[in-house]
Parts: C-alpha cells; sequence; structure tokens
C-alpha cells in the first residue's frame, strides 16, 4: 500500500482496501473492524479506511480488469529474478497500460489520473511508515526472549 501511494505521488482522503484479512479483520456493513497495524498506517498518512460492504463488487474499485490483463500479459513467460519481472511489469504498466482507454471514463488511463485524479491526493508524509518485525516470543525460564539468535532480558 505503502509502495503505490508512493507511486501514484500522494495521499487520497480516503483508501477503500477490499475486505482483506491484512486490512479489515472483520467486514460488516455498519461497524468493519479493521486491523490495528492497517489502522495506524491509515493515521500515518492522514487518510480514512473505508472498506466496501460485504458481498457488494459493485462498491469496489474498478482494479481486477487491469489484473487479468496483466495475467494475459505474463502468461508463458518466465524471468530469472524477482527484480526482473518487475521491472517487465513497470515497463507493460508505462507503455501499455496507461495509454488503454478505460471502459468506464472511455478515457486514457494516464491522461485521466493526470487531469482529474492526481491534483485530488493530498502530500505525501516525510517519512515512511515505521515497520517492524513482529512475533510472537516465548519468555525462557531465564527471563530471557531469543530473537534471530540473539538473547533480550524482559523487564
Amino acid at each position: 500500500m505503502e509502495n503505490a501511494l508512493r507511486h501514484f505521488g500522494g495521499v487520497p482522503v480516503r483508501l477503500c482496501p477490499d475486505n482483506l484479512k491484512a486490512a479489515i479483520i472483520k467486514a460488516v456493513w455498519h461497524d468493519p473492524q479493521a486491523n490495528l497495524k492497517f489502522l495506524s498506517f491509515a493515521r500515518h498518512y492522514d487518510t480514512a479506511i473505508m472498506p466496501p460492504r460485504p458481498y457488494s463488487p459493485q462498491r469496489k474499485g474498478k482494479i481486477e480488469r487491469n489484473i487479468k490483463s496483466l495475467k494475459r500479459e505474463l502468461k508463458g513467460r518466465t524471468f530469472k529474478s524477482l527484480a526482473e519481472l518487475n521491472e517487465y511489469i513497470r515497463n507493460w504498466e508505462s507503455n501499455v497500460s496507461e495509454h488503454r482507454i478505460h471502459g468506464t471514463t472511455k478515457r486514457q488511463v494516464q491522461e485521466h489520473f493526470l487531469s482529474e485524479e492526481k491534483s485530488a491526493l493530498r502530500a505525501l508524509p516525510p517519512g515512511l511508515f515505521p515497520c517492524y518485525r513482529e512475533g510472537r516470543r516465548k519468555v525462557g525460564r531465564d527471563c530471557y526472549v531469543t530473537v534471530e539468535g540473539a538473547y533480550y532480558d524482559v523487564p
């Protein structure tokens, strides 16, 4: 999500994530329960979280169509590394996907974004969202926890 915000060069007023568990723990119509890490992320970027209603595909974004196109483009291709795959997708996006005519707006995707949507984005915060590796730890009988082979005492 952070890479997407940085790619587009700004933050929307609200994020509308699909009801994936990494973002929305409990998808209910009146009071959805968001993942605490995702709430912290939204606070850092000063944006609201507005997940779509469960079982309401008409309220979701139009992203799935582009994913199908990308899957068709990648079918049968092999890549030596993740970096090579990412470079191919970046190239495909800038030279093919952004120049297609959008089915709903009937306009070129890049032109529509630059003329109407980019101006609605707010400025990015100066720093990245702080990312930590989290995990369950077991306190040993000696009152230490082990993290990647290092011992830390428990206060």
